[in-house]
């Protein structure tokens, strides 16, 4: 699987790019500017690449419904990113200023409550109660895992398994609604539903494990937004919790004394990031998101043999391979 799934699926990105500004131009107002003001910073548009093809590998159709429903987990998307960018005080998202350092804090706290609301809109248009608490419990868990994550800032004791939780939440929950929203949709078997939403689950949970682990190894002007970001916002990640389990005297509590600071140095998230290096937390989270697509991709078996599955399969290699 070394071809680029996001290349082949340009065209498809391409249409639901033009959906989601067709329906956001349906609101003329400056909510509908700030939520454009992000899709235009860009995206994978992994969330809704992820429901088109599970939907089409199910035997579902492409038409303007399906691109419409499948906007609606970007527009959560989004609105989670401005409402984090808000938390974090990010001054960049995408390479370009945040959306609130552009239009204020207010007006982008409205905006992605307005993309909160549209994506339930489009839920409900499908008068299907499942999708309609599917979406209601994503928002539900999105805001739980911000919370617990705050909770959990510069608190260098904190376990893998709390950090998965909070990931899970954070992340993962979305993307399991995607694929699990698929499967709900065109009424598939339980053990195919059970498939999917292992499989967004646990491709969710690589992404975020990536993510961590880009935010100490990529180039900046790749990743659009500053490298050591996490650490300088308090954030606990996989790698540094390997580095702290792995470490030992001077060279551990130097790491957790860096990572309980609220304002490191540029030097602190260079020597913290040369600590991490060295005790492997890169390499060993890289292969923990591994093992954790190998087993999405298992996940698919219960899924007919389409060129959708091949993609949705080749999307979650992506995942590992990904410099941004």
């Amino acid at each position: 699987m070394t071809d680029d799934p996001l290349s082949k699926l340009a065209p498809l990105t391409g249409r639901i790019n033009e959906t989601m500004k067709a329906i956001l131009d349906e609101d003329a107002n400056v909510l509908g500017e700030i939520a454009v003001y992000n899709l235009l910073g860009g995206g994978k548009r992994l969330r809704p690449l992820i429901f088109c093809l599970a939907h089409g590998a199910l035997g579902g159709l492409e038409d303007a419904e399906t691109l419409r429903l499948a906007s609606a987990f970007e527009f959560l998307h989004m609105a989670s990113l401005m409402h984090d960018d808000i938390v974090d005080q990010a001054d960049t998202r995408r390479g370009r200023p945040a959306a609130h350092r552009v239009y204020g804090i207010p007006e982008t706290v409205m905006a992605a409550d307005y993309l909160l609301a549209k994506a339930s809109l489009l839920a409900l248009a499908k008068e299907n109660f499942a999708l309609a608490r599917i979406m209601a419990e994503v928002v539900s868990n999105l805001s739980l895992g911000e919370l617990w994550e705050l909770k959990a800032r510069n608190k260098t004791d904190l376990t893998e398994a709390a950090y998965f939780d909070i990931i899970l939440k954070k992340t993962a929950v979305l993307i399991e609604s995607v694929s699990w929203s698929a499967g709900v949709l065109t009424g598939a078997e339980p053990d195919v539903l059970n498939s999917l939403r292992a499989y967004g689950r646990r491709l969710g949970l690589a992404f975020q494990v990536m993510d961590d682990v880009l935010d100490y190894r990529a180039d900046t002007s790749k990743l659009g937004k500053p490298v050591g970001q996490d650490l300088e916002e308090g954030r606990i990640t996989l790698p540094f919790i390997i580095a702290r389990d792995t470490l030992n005297g001077s060279e551990r509590a130097r790491l957790v004394s860096i990572g309980e600071k609220t304002d490191p140095t540029a030097g602190d998230k260079l020597e913290a990031g040369f600590l991490v290096e060295k005790a492997g937390g890169l390499q060993k989270s890289l292969a923990a998101a591994g093992r954790l697509i190998d087993q999405a991709v298992e996940d698919l078996g219960a899924l007919p043999e389409t060129p959708e599955k091949e993609l949705l399969a080749k999307l979650a290699d992506y995942t590992v391979r990904r410099d941004r």
